[in-house]
């Protein structure tokens, strides 16, 4: 082979070689991507959440309230404590909604069943305990 056939050979090999890396860069920016766009997803959902969970924390305020004036022989207040405590329970639906569909965005790590640290991603032994965590 002469010297300008294998100059040749390396530059299509090279070449090659570039385009299965920008491929391997792409499939890594849409994974990036992918996972930046779940975090702030993620953000929302529990930023929504916190809000909730404060307006639950009125709610249930409001409930002890409604119920003291209740006991103190305040008949009028049935029909608002009634409209708490089914505003409480839809409440504390959404929030466990929430708390599904951000679980289900951010899955938790697995943990070893001997030592109960979190195992690294992907690996087949535990590396604390040395345990196989991979059938």
């Amino acid at each position: 082979m002469s010297f300008i056939q294998k100059m040749a050979d390396g530059a299509k090999q090279l070449g090659s070689r570039a385009k299965d890396f920008s491929g391997m860069a792409g499939d890594k920016a849409r994974d990036i991507t992918k996972k930046s766009s779940d975090l702030i997803e993620v953000t929302k959902m529990k930023h929504e959440m916190k809000k909730l969970e404060r307006e639950l924390e009125n709610n249930l305020a409001g409930i002890g309230a409604l119920y003291y004036q209740q006991q103190s022989g305040q008949d009028d207040v049935k029909e608002e404590l009634d409209r708490l405590l089914d505003a409480t329970k839809e409440l504390e639906k959404e929030i466990d909604e929430l708390e599904k569909q951000i679980n289900a965005l951010q899955p938790e790590e697995p943990v070893c069943t001997d030592c109960g640290k979190e195992l690294p991603t992907g690996g087949k032994y535990c590396s604390y305990c040395g345990k196989r965590v991979v059938e």
